[in-house]
């Protein structure tokens, strides 16, 4: 053929009839492969059922048989879903059973063994269930009619105090020890009652009868109690056998499966490499065969790109048009074409290009300023809505309480209306920082920076945050130092702590507690930041302390959320005002946020 496309088309169809058998193989095999790992999974997912069903089955003998409602006719969540997980073992053997694998045999009669093991199963832990309905508790069932006999026999003439008493302790000996001998000492001790009171009949045959129902009672319960068993006897030892059996059962069906799964990989392992082998050495003889039809006249195109390229498309194309392939000549014919339109074209851009460099510049210079203002205005308002939002929350939660709470005195609306007024200050005077803080980063504004007592910066924003933590049910305390002059940008300082405070109480609960102390060390102070809420992991804490952009937040105990943005500026305020910051915290324990401030100008100055 003349073609490119003719002789690519002969080598398609030789490849496809090299490649159709195995296609074909691969479709088949593949196809048992996933059969076996479905079944595979289907092994693992009654496995899993086997297993939640004796959890839940443990589960309701430790919680439910010790509540009342377990004897009442309407079954609990919890044994709606034991029959709910025994239907779903049996569905999943019964899709087990329908496979089409080559383990057809083995796969049944382990299934059939398992089905039996399960019903064996099954029935016995509703038999136990059963029998501890009959045992009762408390009220109910026989504990109940044990109890009322009890009771009845305190008043019973005949029976005096100590021996009933006796009879007493001897019942809840054998309730919490489960030993026989107890329940043979009950009964000596009831037999020995019955004789004396046997000897006065008719004044005593009340008191004759309610012993007699007590004392059998007491040995029903018994002998429920020896047929339910323990993990050494009775029935649960049944169930655990049971388990255990089926357990055994299906790790020999998990490992033929597994097996067969293996093997069926390998093998089709195999055949890929073979594959792969025959079509290399397609390709390689395709390559050789082809190439100089293809490859040598686009090579003397390339060349004479080349050529082209170095005079600046100058000067004039030595590529011949003559070729047996009709794709390359007609790529040829365009490519002389398009090099005499690009040498027209090339001296308008020539004159152009100064022009456009000049304008990229101005326009890169332009980029970079919008970016920036865009970036400060994204992170002021970032700010707004990150810190004025917990505040706004405060003077509404007061309004609402005021507004919904008719029956409250004169001196609570008067207490209501002074905590209205000092969270509207402290709202107000928070936004004047940020605003402040905004002018001067437009305005490229030197910080202010200056010596202040830090306690009483905490203890401002501790009684700002005081409301939310008494709502929150918080306890905060402010360990106070005796000397403890910062020396920094106090607005920025007063931002830091009151974040820090803020998010503090956003991921701590009722009952715990947060603490604000300040260490001062040889030429700086320590803030701390700590509390027992929910904690953070170390991915946690590596984002926060790592992250440039940004943008990490969580929901907090109360579905408290944020911005994400807080910590970054925090970060950038300990940052411009020479300090460090830390985080030590443990998921589910804590968190302590750790940051230094200087105490001295010499200290700014020497590290500037």
């Amino acid at each position: 053929m003349s073609t490119i496309r003719g002789r690519i088309i002969l080598a398609f169809l030789g490849l496809t009839l090299l490649v159709s058998p195995f296609l074909i193989f691969s479709y088949t095999s593949l196809k048992k492969v996933s059969d076996s790992r479905k079944l595979r999974e289907q092994i693992a997912f009654f496995n899993v059922t086997r297993l939640k069903l004796s959890n839940k089955f443990s589960e309701i003998q430790d919680h439910d048989t010790k509540v009342a409602s377990f004897y009442s006719s309407e079954p609990s969540d919890n044994l709606k879903q034991l029959d709910e997980y025994i239907l779903l073992a049996n569905d999943a053997l019964m899709c087990i059973d329908k496979s089409d694998d080559v383990l057809d045999r083995v796969i049944h009669s382990r299934v059939k063994l398992i089905q039996n093991d399960l019903k064996i199963l099954n029935s016995t832990i509703h038999r136990v269930l059963q029998l501890e309905r009959n045992r009762g508790f408390k009220n109910d069932g026989l504990e109940g009619e044990l109890r009322e006999n009890a009771h009845q026999l305190e008043n019973a003439p005949g029976i005096l105090l100590e021996e009933n008493l006796s009879l007493r302790r001897r019942e809840k000996d054998y309730f919490l020890r489960k030993d026989i001998n107890y329940v043979q000492q009950l009964n000596q001790e009831s037999d020995s009652l019955k004789s004396r009171l046997n000897a006065n009949l008719e004044e005593n045959v009340c008191t004759l009868e309610l012993l007699s129902a007590y004392q059998d009672s007491f040995n029903a319960i018994v002998a429920l109690e020896e047929e339910i068993g323990g993990p050494e006897n009775g029935l649960i030892q049944e169930i655990h056998n049971a388990d255990q059996d089926i357990a055994k059962e299906v790790d020999i069906l998990y490992t033929a499966v597994s097996a067969k799964t293996e093997l069926l990989t390998s093998s089709i392992r195999a055949y890929v490499i073979l594959f792969f082998i025959i079509t290399l050495i397609f390709a390689v003889i395709f390559i050789i065969v082809f190439s100089n039809y293809i490859a040598l006249p686009i090579k003397r195109m390339i060349k004479d790109m080349a050529y082209i390229s170095r005079q600046n498309f100058k000067g004039e194309s030595q590529l011949s048009t003559d070729t047996p392939l009709k794709e390359i000549k007609l790529l040829k014919t365009a490519y002389n074409a398009l090099i005499n339109k690009i040498r027209v074209q090339v001296e308008d851009l020539s004159q152009n290009n100064v022009e456009l460099s000049l304008l990229n510049e101005r326009l890169t210079e332009s980029e970079s300023e919008l970016k920036e203002a865009s970036k400060l205005k994204d992170k002021f308002f970032s700010i707004i809505s990150h810190d004025l939002r917990g505040h706004a929350r405060n003077v509404l939660s007061l309004a609402i309480m005021m507004d919904e709470e008719t029956d409250i005195s004169q001196e609570e609306k008067a207490v209501l209306n002074q905590y209205m007024v000092d969270a509207s200050h402290n709202l107000q005077l928070l936004l004047d920082n940020l605003l402040n803080w905004a002018k001067s980063q437009m305005n490229d504004h030197e910080m202010a920076k200056k010596s202040f007592d830090i306690n009483q910066l905490i203890a401002t924003n501790v009684k700002l945050f005081e409301e939310n933590a008494y709502r929150k049910g918080i306890i905060v305390t402010h360990i106070e130092s005796e000397l403890s002059k910062a020396y920094a940008d106090k607005d920025m300082v007063d931002f830091i702590i009151r974040n820090l405070l803020s998010n503090a109480l956003k991921f701590t609960s009722k009952g715990d507690s947060i603490t604000l102390s300040v260490v001062e060390e040889q030429e700086s102070l320590t803030i701390k930041v700590k509390d027992t809420g929910t904690g953070m992991t170390p991915a946690q804490v590596n984002i926060l302390l790592n992250s440039e952009e940004g943008g990490f937040t969580t929901i907090g105990t109360d579905n408290e959320v944020g911005t994400g943005l807080g910590f970054s500026i925090i970060k950038d305020f300990v940052k411009r005002n020479n300090g460090e910051i830390a985080i030590n915290s443990v998921a589910d324990e804590g968190s302590e946020f750790i940051f230094t401030l200087p105490t001295s100008l010499t200290v700014q100055i020497l590290s500037a």
